[in-house]
């Protein structure tokens, strides 16, 4: 961890767009960088090559290897790394390979819904990830306290085309899922509409949780803290060099997540400044 971050003064975070398009990199950093804390310095990058959106499952299986590429690449002088998408894709196989800790946009939805309110609900972009996101749900133990999840059809790629529509949409099934299911609180189920969960949660009347600041948030405060990720159980460190085409050695002791030899950032590196060749361990 940077020697700094648990004073308050530095920390450094990489977030990763989990699509293959720069469509997003300049607003979304923007986003980012408002929200974060004093000190903390922001490193933005998408995939070279991926999905355009995340919708599906075939989707996020789509992305994975690219979220894993560029964790191990770039996440060397980093002192967390956040993905950038409702699904968390990736985000259990980077806590494995990665010394630093690793937060999701869903993760940080569902955790700041759950301190919020007793239950709450979860806006989907379509109705086919309504399940997926019962299922998140489920996995990190708040199936409890999911009211319910309400869909607004609208895609990804139409979500900032008409915003006063895409917000009367978001709105329309907030309300629902307070009249109909009780929810106290509301989480946005994709990251595309961070910039207008203001507008939603002024025409819903209960706390809306945008998942992207969220997961920052906790990423921020997990760095402060000093706490690295659990090496007991679930986040074993596994062996790099059994996947072939990452084209990364094992680090020393034969254990992942210290970067390529020599360090440094490849092609198409994160826009937010040069990275160290040295990765933060975990104890």
């Amino acid at each position: 961890m940077n020697s700094d971050a648990a004073g308050g003064r530095r920390r450094r975070i990489l977030v990763i767009d989990p699509v293959g398009t720069d469509r997003w990199v300049e607003s979304d950093s923007a986003y980012v960088r408002s929200r974060a804390r004093a000190g903390t310095v922001i490193d933005f990058v998408p995939l070279e090559e991926g999905p355009l959106s995340l919708e599906s499952a075939a989707d996020e299986a789509g992305a994975v290897p690219g979220v894993v590429r560029r964790a191990l690449e770039l996440g060397p002088g980093h002192d967390g790394i956040l993905v950038n998408c409702f699904l968390d894709p990736g985000v259990l196989a980077l806590r494995e390979l990665c010394g630093v800790p690793v937060v999701g946009a869903g993760e940080g939805g569902f955790t700041f819904a759950a301190l919020l309110a007793d239950r709450f609900s979860v806006l989907a972009v379509a109705e086919n990830l309504v399940p997926r996101h019962r299922r998140q749900a489920r996995l990190l133990g708040l199936e409890d306290r999911l009211a319910s999840v309400e869909s607004i059809n609208v895609p990804v790629l139409a979500l900032e085309t008409d915003p006063p529509a895409t917000v009367q949409a978001a709105a329309a099934a907030a309300r629902r899922a307070v009249e109909r299911h009780g929810a106290g609180a509301v989480v946005l189920g994709c990251t595309g509409l961070a910039r207008l969960a203001e507008a939603v949660g002024e025409r819903c009347g209960v706390p809306v949780v945008e998942p992207l600041a969220a997961a920052l948030k906790l990423l921020e405060t997990h760095i402060d803290l000093g706490l690295g990720t659990s090496r007991a159980g679930l986040y074993r460190r596994p062996e790099v060099a059994k996947v072939t085409g990452w084209g990364l050695p094992p680090a020393e002791g034969g254990r992942a997540g210290d970067g390529p030899p020599g360090g440094g950032p490849p092609r198409g590196g994160p826009a937010g400044g040069e990275v160290p060749s040295r990765c933060a361990k975990c104890s």
